[in-house]
């Protein structure tokens, strides 16, 4: 028992907890952020930033917008959708199909041990593991979505997901529903993804089949357990969405000189996006605004982010968009130590967060210079110790890439300068070891400068 406790992953939900301010709420808003950014250039607008909250359009309360956002949100989830009904068809159609090889291979296995004269027992044990695989195949198989035909599957979406629209935008005998803000919006989407998961389907096909048998055709539920109603307001024609008043205030100059959009945007979403370069963070550097800035966008532009920056020294819009879909810099100090170590918006092949590995591997290189103790590669990145390193190897490299009181931090010229130091290193170590001439040296001098380093 104590083994599989201590294999349980706490982090598993188990239920919704009783605190209201969970721990990764930082890390799901940076998501929900990026999440909405995509879906407005799906719909075709140009995403925006409001008091760092990213929306659509100029206007973050228009309906219209919204409306667009929402369509472009609902065909982004009808592909996933389709791709999972693709997997289910193809679990069940290769159900049987694998039964059936474990039956034949276990039939076959006892037959060719009869036949070499293998006693009972081991053939009886062949025959047991066989049995085992097979109805282990068929436990992992029996959840009522995989056992149930895949067409009344189909139906059953894609009828919901048909009623869910039309509910929406509205028919003929019902008014469209008002999606007026960002909340409403992610809402409907939401509600419209539940058609497609596991526990909905098996929740609607067995909820047709109890109350049929209760109350036969005429007492079965025609609407489903989800509807758009309750993401909005129903249009009438004395619904007035009306744009809150938010006077635009022009950018500063010594912001505005930096973006290709001047005079676009306002001094709110330069501020937003320069703080996406940790602008915020780096208030107590002592240094002339401008200064500040152009370190961080050097910074900025040598890292191997996606898009690839140009190197020019100006923001243009499609970099700005890509600095923005995580404003918060959180422990790190510049955006090369955002997207390395702190990246909340990206994810491996298997679901996870890179940054913890990259910021592990990352110490692993400071420990490769000499200056201080090593430090363990489980040190937070906004822990002092890791800074103070950080300055000292600096120290010790020559790195001056960064104006003096910016020493702490980490840069993509920093992290070559190392990788280069640890091949060398490698090299060093690698290499034999020279065999002195007996001939030539007969009695070497113990007071002779050392050798030459060999060159790499």
């Amino acid at each position: 028992m104590a083994l599989f406790s201590a294999g349980c992953d706490l982090s598993s939900n188990q239920g919704v907890g009783t605190k209201l301010y969970p721990a990764d709420v930082a890390a799901q808003t940076d998501l929900q952020n990026a999440y909405v950014a995509a879906i407005c250039q799906q719909a075709g607008i140009v995403p925006t930033a409001f008091d760092g909250v990213t929306s659509c359009g100029p206007d973050p309360y228009d309906a219209k917008t919204w409306w667009l956002f929402v369509q472009a949100g609902m065909n982004d989830i009808d592909q996933r959708c389709d791709a999972y009904l693709a997997w289910l068809d193809d679990a069940q159609r290769t159900r049987e199909p694998v039964l059936n090889e474990l039956a034949l291979a276990s039939a076959t296995a006892q037959t060719i041990m009869l036949a070499s004269g293998v006693g009972a027992n081991p053939i009886t044990i062949v025959g047991a593991a066989f049995g085992l695989a097979a109805g282990t195949f068929t436990n992992v198989q029996s959840r009522l979505i995989l056992t149930m035909p895949h067409s009344t599957i189909q139906a059953v979406v894609l009828s919901r997901q048909k009623e869910y629209r039309d509910r929406l935008m509205g028919t003929a005998s019902t008014k469209a529903v008002a999606i007026i803000s960002r909340p409403n919006a992610l809402y409907a989407l939401r509600s419209y993804l539940r058609l497609c998961m596991p526990m909905t389907i098996e929740t609607e096909i067995n909820n047709t089949i109890a109350t049929f048998e209760r109350n036969g055709a005429d007492g079965l539920q025609k609407d489903s357990l989800i509807s758009p109603r309750s993401a909005g307001v129903p249009f009438t024609p004395t619904s007035v969405v009306k744009k809150p008043d938010r006077p635009f205030n022009p950018p500063r100059a010594e912001f505005d000189q930096f973006f290709a959009e001047k005079g676009a945007l306002s001094n709110e979403d330069e501020q937003f996006a320069l703080n996406g370069l940790c602008l915020d963070k780096n208030t107590k550097s002592g240094l002339p605004q401008t200064k500040l800035i152009q370190m961080l966008i050097d910074i900025y532009e040598a890292t191997r982010s996606t898009p690839k920056p140009t190197v020019n020294r100006i923001i243009d819009k499609t970099e700005r968009l890509a600095i923005i879909s995580q404003p918060d810099c959180g422990d790190a100090m510049n955006f090369f130590e955002k997207f390395t170590f702190a990246n909340t918006t990206v994810q491996d092949v298997n679901g996870n967060n890179p940054s913890a590995g990259n910021l592990s591997a990352f110490i692993d290189l400071l420990n490769v210079s000499g200056p201080s103790a090593p430090l363990l590669n489980t040190t937070k990145l906004g822990a002092p110790a890791l800074r103070t390193k950080i300055a000292l190897v600096r120290t010790e490299l020559g790195q001056v890439d960064l104006v003096a009181s910016a020493t702490t931090q980490a840069t993509p010229a920093l992290v070559a300068r190392l990788v280069k130091l640890q091949r060398d290193k490698a090299a060093a170590t690698a290499a034999p070891a020279a065999t002195p001439n007996a001939a030539s040296s007969p009695n070497p001098d113990p007071n002779a400068a050392p050798a030459a380093p060999p060159k790499h």
